[in-house]
């Protein structure tokens, strides 16, 4: 099942069933000249070519093989070892205009072609890294890295001990815009965006609630912003409800210096 051709529409929220048309949706919180239709009709050409491998191809196998050879030879995605921000390689935007992009957008594209190929990839979370996973069967499938498409085989024995198996994360649904958001707050932190990190935050809370640790680097994005009064407030409440972080210490000194701030100003 794929989604629907897209032509001339605005994009609205009930067009982003699926979590790659939510992230790509979400680039207009902090881009507004994002090229949302023009990029959502990219992905519909793609996703049209992957629908016909299904009957062309119904083994399995030969499916993924097909696919990987789509996206990484024919259509040239790929990592890129030129000086691009973070930012803009975590962005499907880019990704889709450029054909270049981190291990985490492209992982969010080759899972959501995987889906429409009928083959049911899951992106993951292995050891800290990146990788797209397609299980053939409860005991078989396939480890690919979202960089270059290199792939293994595995096949779990029947007696294999689970303790003895390497730890495997599932990032599926939700936690996919999640990831996205995630990481594109530490981008834009990191080149010092930070009214555009303000915006991947308030998405986050949106879908987390009132969550500590994104008050925490709410009220960081704030204070950079010059907004103290509100930045303290974010602190205090992270400190109120994590008082046992690690990072305590440092956050109450910047919750003094906020507070020495505000009574100079008064």
């Amino acid at each position: 099942m794929t989604e629907p051709w897209f032509d001339e529409q605005d994009y609205t929220e009930d067009y982003y069933p699926t979590p790659i048309y939510r992230c790509i949706q979400a680039e207009l919180q902090w881009d507004a000249q994002a090229k949302v239709n023009e990029v959502c009709s990219l992905l519909a050409n793609l996703e049209q070519r992957i629908m016909a491998l299904v009957n062309e191809l119904p083994d399995p196998h030969k499916r993924i093989d097909k696919l990987l050879d789509l996206f990484y030879t024919e259509w040239l995605f790929s990592g890129t070892s030129q000086d691009v921000p973070d930012f803009q390689l975590n962005s499907l935007c880019y990704l889709l205009q450029m054909h270049s992009g981190s291990p985490t957008s492209l992982a969010i594209l080759l899972v959501h072609l995987l889906e429409v190929a009928e083959l049911g990839g899951n992106l993951c979370l292995t050891q800290g890294d990146v990788m797209v996973h397609v299980g053939i069967s409860d005991e078989e499938g396939y480890m690919i890295d979202p960089t270059n498409g290199q792939q293994s085989w595995y096949i779990i024995p029947e007696n294999a001990n689970e303790d003895d198996s390497e730890p495997l994360e599932l990032v599926i649904g939700e936690e996919i815009l999640k990831l996205f958001l995630a990481q594109q707050k530490w981008a834009f932190i990191g080149a010092e965006k930070f009214g555009h990190a303000l915006s991947c935050v308030d998405m986050l809370m949106s879908l987390l609630g009132n969550d500590p640790y994104e008050r925490r680097d709410r009220g960081y994005l704030l204070n950079q912003l010059d907004c103290p009064k509100m930045a303290k407030e974010d602190l205090q409440f992270f400190v109120d409800e994590c008082p046992d972080d690690p990072t305590i210490e440092l956050i109450q000194m910047q919750i003094a210096e906020l507070s020495d701030y505000n009574n100079i100003l008064h």
